[in-house]
């Protein structure tokens, strides 16, 4: 039962599924290393299950090998070519496989919203609805859609990647296109998806980015991400805030994960005596 509840698998090995599996292996082996005397955290299970042929795959195969290796080191099984047929209480089923698993978290991918069934638009196979070179909706000239919700052949012919920057300029170019039409300007051109490169983090002083030519590994590409992040937070005090607390987390490997649970007979008992 040990066993069980001390496997952790992730299913998608996409920049979320890699990000997570980091996470959770530094925090078995740094963050609550010694908060428990009946078992050694450090022995816990993690299997990211990919069911491609390799990890990352939207960044380069370099730095997708660069990935694995990284995760590997930290003690995370790896899966390729490994499909998850079933998850249930018990765990997962993997290429005919039963493995048990306390924890099962799902990283690849998730289903757009219905908004397609709602107006009766055409959709693909994920429920995207497909839009038009504007982003509007085809029978519907005052409907637009972005982000998820949306499939759009704007990143070079390619279908636009449901990621926050793809949905943000998403938006920006719809909120153009309604303002031009209230001023009774000329539309904007079609729109066009501008990618400013991909990051993943895999665990302390190592992530990958790729920005098409430049291509960036290990510590630098890892300061490099938390950069970015602390830049597109929103006020001065909330970037200070997060500076100052991955500061902390980086010299004493404190990363303030502490659960305490209390049942409510134990509550009621700790108050009675402290009454007596």
């Amino acid at each position: 039962m040990q066993r069980k509840l001390l496997t952790f698998l992730i299913c998608g090995a996409g920049p979320t599924g890699v990000e997570m599996a980091g996470a959770i292996a530094e925090l078995a082996h740094n963050g609550v290393a010694k908060d428990f005397r009946n078992f050694d955290p450090a022995s816990t299970r993690i299997l990211l299950v990919q069911a491609g042929p390799r990890v990352l795959p939207q960044f380069d195969e370099r730095l997708s090998a660069f990935a694995r290796s990284s995760l590997e080191a930290l003690g995370v099984e790896v899966h390729i070519n490994s499909r998850v047929e079933l998850i249930d209480g018990d765990g997962v089923i993997v290429n005919g496989e039963r493995i048990e698993a306390g924890t099962v978290l799902w990283a690849a991918g998730v289903v757009a919203s219905p908004a397609s069934a709602w107006l009766g638009a055409e959709a693909d196979r994920a429920g995207r609805i497909k839009v038009g070179p504007d982003l509007s909706v085809p029978g519907f000239p005052d409907t637009y859609a972005i982000g998820d919700t949306a499939l759009s052949l704007a990143w070079d012919g390619q279908p636009v990647p449901g990621l926050a920057p793809a949905a943000k300029q998403g938006g920006a170019y719809v909120a153009s296109v309604v303002r031009a039409r209230l001023r009774g300007r000329n539309p904007p051109p079609p729109f066009r998806y501008r990618h400013q490169g991909n990051l993943a983090t895999i665990g302390r002083k190592s992530a990958v980015a790729d920005f098409g030519r430049v291509k960036v590994t290990g510590a630098a590409a890892w300061w490099l991400w938390g950069a970015v992040h602390v830049f597109f937070l929103v006020g001065v005090r909330n970037r200070l805030s997060v500076m100052l607390g991955w500061i902390w987390s980086y010299f004493t490997f404190d990363v303030g994960v502490r659960l305490i649970t209390e049942t409510r007979a134990d509550l009621l008992a700790r108050r009675y005596s402290s009454q007596t």
